[in-house]
């Protein structure tokens, strides 16, 4: 598992990348937690690039609701992939997060240099 945190002006997007799997989520746990800390209690969670979530993930992912909300905030999760959302669902919880889907970028012509994101390595 990959996480990648911008902190913005009225937000923090938390990007999770790869597995999330018992092994990796209470890293995922602690880092949800650490984002919503005052004066940004609004959380984007975007998962997109997750290729696999078990149950723990889910867990963490209500730990860091059950937050935003006495903070006055929210979790909000951007484009979760098609294995978030078979958890989300079987576990019956898909419906208490907002989901927000952005269109994944179109390719960079031929010849085009790509810009390079930075991950910071996880366990």
């Amino acid at each position: 598992m990959d996480l990648h945190l911008t902190v913005q002006a009225d937000s923090t997007v938390l990007r999770v990348r790869g597995d999330v799997d018992i092994s990796c989520s209470p890293e995922l746990r602690e880092r949800l937690l650490a984002a919503l800390e005052p004066p940004r209690p609004r959380l984007d969670v975007d998962l997109s690039e997750v290729t696999f979530m078990d149950a723990s993930g889910v867990a963490a992912l209500m730990a860091a609701r059950r937050r935003s909300l006495r903070l006055g905030g929210g979790v909000c999760l951007v484009s979760p992939s098609s294995s978030v959302r078979r958890v989300l669902e079987a576990s019956g919880l898909g419906s208490r997060f907002p989901v927000r889907l952005v269109a994944a970028p179109e390719p960079a012509p031929p010849g085009a240099k790509a810009r390079q994101a930075s991950y910071g390595a996880s366990g």
